[in-house]
């Protein structure tokens, strides 16, 4: 089978313009869809004894001011909530468009990384609405591996990629021939975080970027009030912004063009959709290693309904 050579760019972040979004009384559907969310997760935390695990505060954000506390999954809507937390946070809109600072280091100046005692206390105050935005497990997973690893590695990465390729490069090469790319192939990213996996096993620690969702923003001990969806973002998010009555400081009718732009150019450039592109990696993969692939990601699926299964036609039989 010869190297599969797939578009250099992807989907990393879903579109995320809401210019038309009316924050109006949410309908009885989503609402009771929140519920069976929260009710599965708390049931998946349960069967698989999570339930007493410790809060990761790392990477949450309190806004004390506006009732609102956020777990920042990387490659999960992001972007679009990290621009309304520095709208919350007094970030003029005409300076978010021309500042060349990080949403998050903007938005970490004004929301400091919380103990884990203030995030407790901030989350168990009546009327606070914790909020986690996640993703289809494995479209997050690649996209973290695309934006991070595949070509134009960023620097951060360099040393990591490196070291996956040579590790990996041999037996990938006996699989699939000659490798151009000076980034690991998908197969070599999947290579490395099983072999992590088994030799750190329950120890099992990994970058933010493609970290399991069950780990690193800990679910089972935060008990979040939403768990919204990249796939429902705007009724998600809009049920959130209501509730909190913070339409008139989220307007919608201001569009964030610098959002707008990076979706514009993330899109994958031969076209291909999101299935294609699913495809077109995870048949790299055997279904040994998507077992064992599954094994680290397998809790995410489980507690946040997503289906797995569609992955076996995709690998190599």
């Amino acid at each position: 089978m010869p190297m599969l050579q797939g578009p250099v760019l992807g989907d990393d972040e879903p579109e995320t313009d809401m210019s038309g979004t009316d924050w109006s009384e949410p309908d009885n559907t989503t609402i009771a869809e929140l519920e069976q969310r929260s009710e599965r997760l708390q049931s998946v935390c349960r069967i698989q004894g999570l339930s007493t695990s410790s809060i990761n505060s790392k990477e949450f954000f309190v806004d004390h001011i506006h009732s609102l506390v956020w777990c920042n999954v990387f490659k999960a809507a992001s972007s679009f909530w990290l621009y309304k937390f520095n709208i919350l946070g007094g970030y003029d809109r005409k300076f978010l468009a021309r500042t060349r600072q990080t949403p998050l280091m903007l938005a970490r100046k004004k929301f400091p990384r919380p103990i884990e005692e203030e995030l407790r206390d901030a989350i168990n105050t009546p009327g606070v609405i914790s909020l986690m935005v996640v993703r289809e497990p494995f479209v997050r997973l690649l996209s973290a591996y695309r934006d991070k690893l595949e070509h134009i590695t960023p620097p951060y990465y360099r040393k990591l990629a490196k070291a996956i390729v040579a590790e990996h490069r041999e037996k990938a090469t006996k699989l699939f021939g000659p490798i151009k790319s000076y980034g690991p192939t998908f197969y070599e990213f999947v290579a490395y975080l099983i072999e992590k996996h088994k030799t750190e096993g329950r120890n099992f620690t990994t970058d933010e970027h493609w970290a399991p969702y069950h780990q690193f923003c800990t679910p089972c001990a935060v008990n979040f009030t939403v768990i919204a969806k990249v796939e429902t973002l705007p009724r998600d998010s809009g049920y959130v912004i209501q509730q909190l009555g913070l339409g008139h400081v989220l307007s919608p009718k201001v569009t964030n063009r610098r959002i707008r732009l990076r979706t514009v150019m993330n899109k994958s450039k031969d076209g291909r959709n999101t299935t294609a592109l699913l495809k077109h990696y995870f048949n790299q993969l055997d279904e040994s290693m998507l077992n064992d692939l599954l094994k680290i990601y397998g809790i995410d699926f489980e507690m946040f309904g997503y289906n797995s299964k569609i992955y076996n036609q995709y690998v190599r039989k």
